[in-house]
């Protein structure tokens, strides 16, 4: 049987956050239709955003994944593709199952083509709903326009942490665009909420990245923050070299992932977090990378908004605490705070 979304109570604690969501972030207007998309696990947190679209007078098709296939999805059921189709917005609030990449990228895919608003809060629970869905979001579109003018003009990169990271990274501005996604969605780009984030497709990385903080895809969910028991990879011609981890297990199953198909072990993304209303980690990815400083991913460069010219099935981001960071020699972040 279908679940009714209207029919599921919810904590008030979470309407701030939803109306964010709503009003801010996508702007969703009377007579729009909305798709939400949600499972069993972000139920609650659905069935407040469900509340705030029909607030706002939107026609909602709302769909619980559990309810259309089984988990993990192997490809996003037809239904949902279609009313994704003719939507004028979409809100993705999923906790992620091993291997449900490929499905989400279907999403993403359609959305950008269609230019639909699109809202991607997978992995959304109810503390980052409480946390980096309730900021500010204009005063931190300013700030991540004032970097990305910064970014767009640099040509190195150099990011270091206390935990070791020592990390030179080249870019071509004149190859690759660095976008924003600071939680205001738009037609044109579709973003993460909560926003607060600046990534690019790298030319070229080498050194050395100390992942103290959590590891993306379904591993912050599996093994949380790595503060205690960092991931230390080895980075040549923008490809991995090795990966080592005082929990066995951490770096084996990072290792096996990032073998697993083409392009899997190269960095597809580097990125800056803005979201300032983010003070410490969490350990869930969807808010962590966008606490201030720098992070990077292997696999899947969404060359579709960047301009890289290879895919990947893959897409896992490696998270780093108190980053200092130079654009060109000229210091922008010391120790996790903005200088500019």
């Amino acid at each position: 049987m279908k679940t009714r979304l209207d029919q599921v109570a919810f904590d008030p604690e979470l309407v701030p956050g939803a109306q964010n969501a709503i009003k801010v972030c996508l702007r969703i207007r009377e007579g729009e239709k909305v798709t939400l998309i949600a499972d069993r696990a972000t139920s609650e947190i659905a069935a407040c955003l469900y509340a705030e679209c029909k607030l706002a007078g939107a026609q909602v098709a709302d769909f619980i994944l559990e309810d259309y296939a089984v988990r993990p999805l192997v490809s996003t059921p037809r239904a949902i593709l279609a009313s994704v189709a003719g939507s004028a917005a979409t809100l993705y609030a999923v906790r992620p199952q091993p291997g449900e990449i490929v499905t989400r990228a279907q999403i993403i895919n359609l959305v950008t083509r269609r230019k639909i608003r699109y809202g991607h809060m997978v992995g959304i629970t109810r503390e980052i709903m409480t946390q980096g869905m309730r900021a500010d979001f204009g005063h931190i579109n300013r700030l991540s326009l004032r970097l990305r003018s910064l970014l767009s003009e640099c040509r190195v990169i150099r990011v270091t942490s206390p935990a070791g990271t020592d990390l030179e990274i080249e870019h071509d501005p004149l190859r690759y665009r660095w976008i924003k996604t600071s939680g205001l969605i738009s037609r044109d780009a579709w973003g993460n909420l909560p926003g607060g984030e600046i990534f690019t497709h790298p030319s070229l990385v080498r050194g050395i990245w100390f992942c103290d903080g959590p590891v993306g895809d379904y591993f912050s969910h599996k093994y949380g923050d790595l503060k205690e028991t960092p991931l230390k990879v080895e980075i040549a011609n923008s490809r991995i070299k090795s990966a080592s981890c005082d929990r066995p297990d951490v770096a084996s199953e990072f290792w096996d992932y990032v073998q697993e198909a083409e392009n899997a072990n190269r960095v597809g993304e580097v990125a800056v977090g803005t979201n300032l209303n983010v003070k410490e980690f969490t350990g869930n990815l969807l808010q962590d990378e966008k606490i201030p400083g720098f992070h990077i991913a292997f696999g899947e460069p969404c060359g579709v908004l960047t301009g890289a010219d290879w895919t990947s099935p893959t897409h896992i981001d490696l998270l780093a605490r108190y980053c200092n960071i130079w654009l060109d020699g000229q210091c922008i972040m010391a120790n996790g705070q903005f200088l500019v």
